[in-house]
């Protein structure tokens, strides 16, 4: 059976690395969301041959690394914090802060379409983004903005669906 997640920390940790496949393996090895993975080697071969296909930074800060494997039984999502920047040859040549690693089936594109379309509501804002990277120490205790509190949310309890529509204060 497979734990739920009940808490931001199980989603998010922070990057040290600033090489992108170094830090693309630090989400998958340091997020416990990743950790019940049948395949988790397999699944970060996938995401690194993804991404040398073609570039996942999206700009402003932000990128995006997904991979697809049968067995992954719905759509996870991982997020590194990186204080230091990495470097995904993004196309405005900004340097990546927020690096979302998304796991899903093939058979779930709908549900990864979801979730990769609630990430792009919450991270276009430039708010949402600056906070996430000021808390590099993991600690959002002292959290006020509420739509940053509303991604958390969304991220820790896996739900992109009931969030693609949530309001953005």
């Amino acid at each position: 059976m497979e734990k739920l997640i009940h808490t931001y920390k199980d989603v998010i940790c922070c990057i040290k690395s600033t090489d992108k496949y170094e830090a693309i393996k630090q989400v998958i090895t340091d997020c416990p969301i990743f950790t019940d993975l049948s395949d988790h080697d397999e699944f970060l071969e996938e995401v690194i041959k993804r991404e040398k296909i073609e570039t996942t930074g999206i700009g402003r800060g932000v990128a995006i690394a997904h991979g697809k494997l049968k067995t992954i039984p719905r759509v996870k999502v991982g997020l590194g914090l990186s204080t230091k920047g990495i470097d995904f040859n993004s196309a405005d040549g900004n340097l990546v802060y927020l690096l979302f690693v998304i796991g899903s089936s093939p058979f779930r594109q709908i549900e990864y379409l979801r979730a990769l379309a609630a990430i792009m509501r919450f991270v276009k804002m430039t708010d949402i983004r600056e906070e996430l990277i000021k808390h590099t120490d993991l600690d959002f205790s002292e959290e006020q903005n509420g739509s940053c509190l509303t991604f958390l949310d969304m991220m820790a309890t896996q739900q992109f669906v009931e969030f693609m529509n949530a309001k953005i204060v």
